[in-house]
C-alpha cells in the first residue's frame, strides 16, 4: 500500500503538489455539477431524487453516473467540490494497483510480479485518460478487487466472503458505470467456469454472487432500470453506438504510446487529426487519449503465453480477443451484430470503454508470465532473446518510417490523401520517435531479464522501465485547472442570476446555440485552460448547474425520452420551442447570431474575450403558468400543434388528455395569481386561483415518478406540449401539490437491506455451527 500511494504521488505530482484540480472534459461539465448538487442537498438532510438542471429535469439516481450511493460522495461534505473530486481520482490508482496485486497473489504470483502487474494497470494509458471521467475511473479501479473477492468466494463460499465479494461487485455499479458492472458479472461467471473444482458447485456460487451483488447495488440498479424501462437511455442508432470505437490505427499505441497526441500543447489528439484520420463518428475528440500498456508488459505477456500450458490460458485469450473485437467496434461486424440481435446491448454505447478490460487482461497475463519465468533460468533467457527480437523489429519499423515514411504512406496518406505536409511530418516524426523509444525499452528488458529471479536490482530496474515508460507516455495527458473554474461564475451567469433574482425564478434556464467557435489563447494559460474557460463562457451543459442555472439541452443519460426525441429528431424545431419550455436566455457566437434571419431576442450581454453574445427571449413562458387545454391524442399530435407559431404564442397548451374531457371555457385571457408555498426539486406546492377551468402548466420534464394532488386529493398529471407536465385545475382557488419519488430507489433500498440482513444472519449461524478453534498452534511451545 505504501508503494502504491508513493507511486501515485510521483506519477500525479502535478496534482498532488499543487492546488489545481482535475477539470478535463466531463469533470467540469458533468461530475463537478452533479457532486456539488449531491453535497448541497445532503448537507441539508435531503436525498437528491430530482436533478432540475439538465434537459428540463431528470432522475438523479436514475442517470447512474451520478453515483448517488457511492461512498466517495461523502468527501464533498467536508471538502470543496474540486478537492473532493481530486482526492477521489487520486485514490483510484492505489485501489487499482493493490487490487491487481491481491488478485494475482491468490494465484501464487510472486510479490514482485503481482506488484509489477498492478502498477502496469494502474498507470496504463486508459486509466490515466479516465481522470477526465470520474465514474468510469472509479469503476475500473474497483474491478480488480471485485475479481479478487470473487475468486476467494468461489474457493470458499462463506457468508463473510460473500459480503465482501458482493460489496465489491455492487461497488462497480455504484461508481456509475453500467457497462463495467455488466462485464464484471460476466467475469464472475467466467471465473466460475475456469476455477478448479466441481463445475456445478462453482456455477451455483457464481450465479449466487451475481444475485447478491445486484442486491447490494439494488438502490442504484433499480433506479437505473426504471429509467431504462421508460425509454431511455439507449443508442438511437447503431451509428450512434459506434461513435467511439477503437480505430485499428491506434493499436500500435499499446506498445508505442500515444503517438498521435500532442502532449505539450493540447494534452490530447488535435481535432485536425481526429476528424480526417480516425473513425470516430464525427466527434472532435477521442474517448481516451492513450491506449499505452508498455513493452515490458507485452514481453512478459508473450512469455506467459509461451510457458503457461495452453489449457490454462486458452479461455482467457479467447475472452480477451472477443473483447478486442468488440472494442474495435465499427472496424469489425461483431459489435453491430450484437446491437441488432440483443436489445439489452443497445444502452452500452462507445466500444472504447472496453479498453479497461483489455488493459487489465494484459497486466494480469504479464503477472502470470512473471510467475512462469522466475521458475526457470532457461525461460528467462528465452524471454530475453524474445525481447531482443522485439527491439530489432521496433527499431526497423522506426528506421523505415524515419528514412522512407513507410508507416505514414501506408496508413496516413491512404486514409487522408489531403494531409498537410507539416502535419504528415509531425505524425511521421512522432511515430518513429515512439518506435525508437520502445526499441530502447525492449533492449533494457533483454538486458534485465536474465537473472531476474535472484536479483532485486534487476526487479527494480524492470519496474522502473515500466513506470518510466508509463510516466513519459501518459503523465502529460491528464488535465488540471484552477479550482476557480468551479467557483467563479462566467459573465453570462451573472446576468442570468441577476434576472432570476428580480423575477424570483428558482432555476433559470439557458441554452447554448454554439456549434463551432474560435478558441482564443490567453497568455499564461494552457490550451486546455482555454477549452475549460470557453466551455463555461458558452454555457455548455451542464456547467451552468455549478451556479444554480439549468440548461435545456439533454446532456445526461436519464433525460426524458420526449426531450431527447425533440432534441435529436427535430433540432430546428427544438430551438424554436425553447421559449415555450421556459428557456429565457441563449448564447451565440457573434458570427452565428449575425447570420440569423430572424433574431430571437435582444442581446443583453457580451463576452468580448470569447466573442459571444447572450440573447434574452422576451416571449419565454415562465416555469409555472395557467394555460387553456387543447386535448390531443398523443405526442405526435401535440408536436403538430406546436409547429404553428400562432399556437405557441397563444395561452393554450397541447395536453394529452387521455380519457379526460378538458375544454377551454372561453377565449378570454386567463387570470389568476400563482403564489408558491414550497418549491424544492422533489416537492412543489402552488396556490391557483383561475378565472376559469384551465391547467397548471409546469415547464419541467415529463417523467415517471411524479404525483399530483389537488386540494389534498390525488389528481391527474398529464403530458403537455410534448415534453412537460400539466395538472387540470378547475375554476377558483385551489392548492396544487406535486411530489417526486425516484422510481426504484425505495424498493432497491428494501432489497439491499434484506440482502445485508440475510448475509449477516447466515454468518452468525455459520459461526455458531463452526466456532473458531482456540488454543496453541501445533508445535508452539514444544
Amino acid at each position: 500500500m505504501g508503494g502504491a500511494l508513493g507511486l501515485t504521488c510521483l506519477f500525479f505530482y502535478r496534482a498532488v503538489f499543487s492546488a489545481q484540480v482535475f477539470t478535463g472534459r466531463d469533470m467540469l461539465l458533468v461530475y463537478a455539477p452533479l457532486r456539488r448538487y449531491w453535497a448541497a442537498r445532503v448537507a441539508y438532510g435531503d436525498f437528491p431524487g430530482w436533478y432540475p438542471f439538465d434537459g428540463l429535469g431528470q432522475s438523479f439516481p436514475g442517470m447512474m453516473l451520478s453515483a448517488a450511493f457511492h461512498p466517495s460522495q461523502w468527501l464533498g461534505l467536508v471538502l470543496s467540490t474540486g478537492a473532493a473530486m481530486k482526492l477521489s481520482v487520486l485514490l483510484c490508482p492505489p485501489l487499482a494497483l493493490v487490487g491487481t496485486y491481491a488478485l494475482l497473489r491468490l494465484y501464487a504470483v510472486p510479490r514482485a510480479g503481482a506488484f509489477f502487474a498492478g502498477l502496469a494497470f494502474a498507470f496504463s494509458g486508459y486509466m490515466v485518460s479516465l481522470t477526465s471521467s470520474l465514474a468510469y475511473l472509479m469503476a475500473g479501479a474497483t474491478l480488480p478487487f471485485c475479481l479478487w473477492a470473487t475468486v476467494r468466494f468461489l474457493r470458499e463460499a462463506t457468508p463473510a466472503r460473500a459480503v465482501v465479494a458482493a460489496l465489491c461487485l455492487g461497488g462497480v455499479l455504484l461508481a456509475g458505470d453500467t457497462w463495467a458492472y455488466a462485464f464484471a458479472n460476466a467475469f464472475v461467471l467466467f471465473l466460475a467456469l475456469t476455477e478448479t473444482g466441481a463445475r456445478a458447485v462453482l456455477m451455483r456460487r457464481g450465479l449466487g454472487l451475481v444475485a447478491l451483488g445486484a442486491g447490494m447495488a439494488a438502490p442504484q440498479l433499480f433506479a437505473g432500470v426504471a429509467v431504462f424501462a421508460g425509454g431511455a437511455p439507449g443508442a438511437s442508432s447503431v451509428e450512434d453506438a459506434l461513435r467511439w470505437s477503437v480505430d485499428p490505427l491506434r493499436l500500435p499505441e499499446l506498445l508505442l504510446g500515444p503517438f498521435l497526441a500532442n502532449p505539450s500543447v493540447e494534452r490530447a489528439v488535435p481535432e485536425e487529426i481526429v476528424k480526417p484520420l480516425l473513425h470516430t463518428g464525427g466527434f472532435a475528440t477521442l474517448w481516451s487519449e492513450s491506449l499505452f500498456i508498455g513493452v515490458p508488459v507485452f514481453v512478459l505477456a508473450v512469455a506467459g503465453l509461451r510457458f503457461i500450458p495452453v489449457r490454462r490460458w486458452a479461455a482467457f485469450v479467447a475472452a480477451w480477443s472477443a473483447l478486442l473485437a468488440l472494442a474495435l467496434g465499427s472496424a469489425l461486424p461483431f459489435y453491430g451484430l450484437l446491437y441488432r440481435v440483443l436489445p439489452l446491448w443497445r444502452p452500452f454505447r462507445y466500444p472504447e470503454k472496453l479498453v479497461v478490460h483489455l488493459s487489465l487482461g494484459l497486466a494480469l497475463l504479464a503477472g502470470f508470465g512473471w510467475k512462469a519465468l522466475v521458475a526457470s533460468p532457461e525461460r528467462l533467457r528465452w524471454t530475453a532473446r524474445a525481447a531482443g527480437v522485439l527491439a530489432a523489429l521496433l527499431a526497423l519499423v522506426a528506421i523505415a518510417e524515419r528514412t522512407a515514411g513507410a508507416w505514414s504512406h501506408a496508413f496516413v496518406l491512404a486514409r487522408w490523401p489531403q494531409v498537410p505536409a507539416e502535419t504528415l511530418d509531425t505524425l511521421s516524426h512522432a511515430f518513429s520517435t515512439a518506435g525508437f523509444i520502445a526499441a530502447g525499452i525492449a533492449v533494457g528488458c533483454a538486458l534485465v531479464l536474465p537473472g531476474l529471479a535472484e536479483s532485486r536490482v534487476r526487479v527494480g530496474v524492470l519496474m522502473a522501465l515500466q513506470l518510466g515508460a508509463s510516466f513519459t507516455a501518459n503523465e502529460p495527458l491528464y488535465i488540471l485547472g484552477s479550482d476557480e473554474l468551479l467557483d467563479s461564475p462566467p459573465p453570462f451567469i451573472e446576468t442570468v442570476r441577476a434576472w432570476a433574482g428580480r423575477t424570483g425564478t428558482s432555476v433559470p434556464r439557458v441554452t447554448s446555440r454554439i456549434q463551432r467557435f474560435r478558441l482564443p489563447r490567453f497568455e499564461g494559460f494552457e490550451y486546455q485552460d482555454s477549452v475549460a474557460l470557453m466551455s463555461r463562457a458558452m454555457l455548455a451543459p451542464d456547467s451552468p448547474a455549478l451556479w444554480g442555472v439549468g440548461t435545456a439541452e439533454a446532456y445526461l443519460p436519464a433525460a426524458s425520452p420526449r426531450v431527447l426525441h425533440l432534441q435529436d429528431a427535430t433540432p430546428g424545431l427544438f430551438t424554436e420551442l425553447l421559449p415555450v419550455f421556459g428557456v429565457r436566455f441563449s448564447a451565440y457566437t457573434q458570427a452565428d447570431h449575425g447570420a440569423l434571419k430572424h433574431k430571437p431576442g435582444a442581446v443583453v450581454a457580451e463576452d468580448p474575450a470569447f466573442e459571444l453574445l447572450l440573447v434574452e427571449h422576451p416571449d419565454a413562458r415562465p416555469r409555472l403558468s395557467l394555460a387553456k387545454p387543447r386535448c390531443v391524442p398523443d405526442a405526435a399530435a401535440a408536436l403538430a400543434l406546436l409547429r404553428d407559431p400562432s399556437f405557441r404564442a397563444s395561452a393554450q397548451a397541447a395536453v394529452e388528455c387521455g380519457g379526460l374531457a378538458l375544454t377551454s371555457a372561453s377565449d378570454a385571457p386567463l387570470e389568476g395569481p400563482l403564489p408558491i408555498e414550497r418549491d424544492t426539486p422533489e416537492h412543489l406546492i402552488v396556490h391557483v386561483d383561475a378565472s376559469e377551468d384551465a391547467v397548471l402548466l409546469i415547464n419541467d420534464a415529463w417523467q415517471p415518478g411524479w404525483t399530483a394532488f389537488l386540494d389534498g386529493a390525488l389528481t391527474h398529471l398529464l403530458p403537455a406540449n410534448v415534453a412537460v407536465r400539466a395538472v387540470p385545475t378547475p375554476r377558483g382557488p385551489h392548492r396544487v401539490e406535486l411530489r417526486y419519488r425516484a422510481p426504484g430507489v425505495l424498493p432497491g433500498v428494501c432489497v439491499c437491506a434484506a440482502t445485508c440482513l440475510g448475509l449477516a444472519v447466515a454468518e452468525v449461524l455459520r459461526r455458531r455451527r463452526f466456532p473458531r478453534k482456540t488454543g496453541a498452534l501445533p508445535g508452539v511451545g514444544s
